[in-house]
């Protein structure tokens, strides 16, 4: 059965406010995340265990966005050296870590955007999967799985990305608002490669322009992608930022 949660919220301070919404709403998981600064501060306090048994919620963790994983080694290893650090503090409680598939540096000729990971797609691919196995294996030392999340706006070459990453034995998490503005690049990937895909990013989007709307201000086929989670018994984050659009879509979803 699918366990549904939100993000944690920009609106709040504390990760109690969350728990606490969490717990009006019905819902299973908070996502935390460490772009805040109140999550660090309280999983470096510890506070954040008991405060998920108070509540009966259950908690995973957002990396850093910027985090790239693909990047050159000293980078990385300063990457990976933050992503152990809370993995042992999250340890006995954190479900699962987030971390985003980055495109990489850009450079943009006569406002065309060029890749340079696309311009060196073989160096690079070397690189990621062997510095995600790293990260992979910090993970399930204490406990955590590991899930690779799709950015917006993601380019072509992706699906050679991708293609490695799925041989690799990786698996993934969906934001499907994400892909809207990316052209459903995701999507084409799944018609020829069945990536598993353990968490979805759950949003609306519209007019491949806007993403993390409540559920029914856009324009994505939802009950496609409910399904396709009910497919993959996933855990689904409701990923709207704001507490007023879960109330609307935390009973939109239930209805689909």
């Amino acid at each position: 059965m699918i366990k549904l949660g939100m993000p944690q919220l920009y609106e709040y301070d504390t990760i109690e406010d969350n728990l606490k919404l969490a717990k009006e709403l019905g819902l299973d998981f908070v996502e935390l995340n460490l772009n805040f600064g109140y999550c660090r501060k309280e999983m470096e306090a510890k506070t954040v265990k008991p405060l998920l048994d108070k509540y009966g919620i259950k908690a995973t963790l957002h990396f850093y966005d910027e985090a790239d994983l693909g990047s050159y080694p000293e980078v990385v290893d300063a990457y990976l050296v933050l992503l152990e650090r809370y993995c042992k503090l999250g340890s006995g409680y954190i479900e699962s870590m987030n971390v985003h598939l980055c495109p990489g540096p850009v450079v943009t000729i006569s406002g065309v955007k060029n890749y340079i990971y696309e311009k060196e797609f073989d160096e690079y691919i070397k690189r990621l999967i062997a510095n995600l196995h790293r990260a992979e294996k910090i993970c399930n030392t204490y406990g955590i799985r590991m899930v690779i999340e799709n950015t917006d706006n993601i380019p072509n070459y992706t699906k050679k990305t991708y293609e490695a990453m799925y041989d690799a034995g990786f698996k993934f998490c969906y934001d499907i608002g994400h892909d809207h503005l990316s052209y459903d690049i995701v999507q084409s990937i799944l018609e020829d490669i069945p990536l598993e895909f353990q968490e979805f990013h759950f949003h609306d989007g519209k007019d491949r322009k806007k993403c993390h709307l409540a559920l029914g201000e856009g324009t994505i086929d939802l009950k496609k992608f409910k399904e396709l989670t009910i497919k993959h018994d996933a855990w689904v984050n409701l990923e709207v930022k704001q507490a007023s659009d879960l109330r609307i879509s935390v009973p939109y979803f239930k209805n689909l």
